[in-house]
């Protein structure tokens, strides 16, 4: 197996637009931590405390943590343990977005979605696909897993390689901080390894993706994080800012077992 690797051309980082960003993060994350101080704790969604459907009109620790989740995967609400109209139109548009049924109601498999990050695929027996290299990568590099990041890598991947083959050069990033030295044509021994230089690439490796990495910490919506990843000092023209790169489902695609 050869797992190939390109060295990604990468200009010197934008600071200040990665501390604008992160600037935005701290205000909105101070703004809602002074909000959930007052709110019930939050309690597990699918723990036995909380009821089978939770819906508008509901105050409690189950929709502390709605509210927590939901702004883990895009939303900006505020924390308050009140399903008021603001939950209300968040929980439908993250049901819109993931698939579920839009009725604003969260049962059980809007639970299960929110807390597992279950509208891609749950994580296999062992590892074996494209959304488990994606699950990997995130573990790696210290973001959440959840269901906005998760599709975000499997998008990436398939802007590189068709999903059929993915493992041929497992992205994203084009395998950059490639072991083949200066021109990148190396090959990883497996994608384990392929996953942590993707992560330490992306942390710290040649050039700053600040941006990109922010994103990932607060789960933003895909439009969001591609639009950080094709408007990088690398990425840009590859992707032709924007237009070539790939929105949609993935289909899931088992590596072969050797290439772990």
């Amino acid at each position: 197996m050869k797992l190939r690797s390109r060295m990604p051309r990468i200009g010197l980082a934008v600071a200040a637009s990665a501390a604008a960003i992160a600037g935005v993060a701290f205000t909105a994350g101070t703004a809602n931590a002074a909000t959930a101080a007052s709110a019930p704790a939050p309690i597990k969604l699918t723990s036995s405390q909380c009821p089978a459907d939770i819906s508008d009109g509901q105050k409690s620790g189950c929709v502390t943590e709605l509210q927590e989740l939901l702004n883990k995967n895009g939303a900006r609400i505020a924390v308050d343990g009140d399903f008021g109209p603001a939950t209300l139109t968040a929980v439908k548009n993250y049901q819109s977005a993931h698939g579920l049924s839009v009725d604003g109601i969260v049962g059980p498999a809007t639970k299960a979605s929110l807390e597992g990050g279950s509208t891609p695929p749950p994580p296999s027996n062992g590892r074996s696909t494209n959304y488990d290299f994606a699950r990997l990568v995130l573990a790696d590099g210290g973001w959440p897993q959840s269901s906005n990041n998760i599709t975000t890598m499997v998008q990436w991947m398939a802007s590189e390689e068709p999903p059929s083959n993915w493992f041929d050069r497992d992205n994203p990033l084009n395998n950059g901080l490639g072991s083949g030295g200066g021109a990148g044509l190396g090959a990883y021994p497996n994608l384990v390894v392929a996953a942590h230089y993707v992560a330490a690439n992306l942390n710290g490796g040649p050039g700053d993706y600040g941006h990109i990495t922010a994103d990932l910490r607060a789960s933003d919506t895909p439009l969001v994080t591609e639009k950080a990843i094709w408007t990088s000092p690398w990425a840009g023209s590859h992707y032709g800012w924007g237009k070539d790169f790939y929105r949609g489902h993935v289909a899931t695609v088992a590596a072969p077992a050797r290439d772990w």
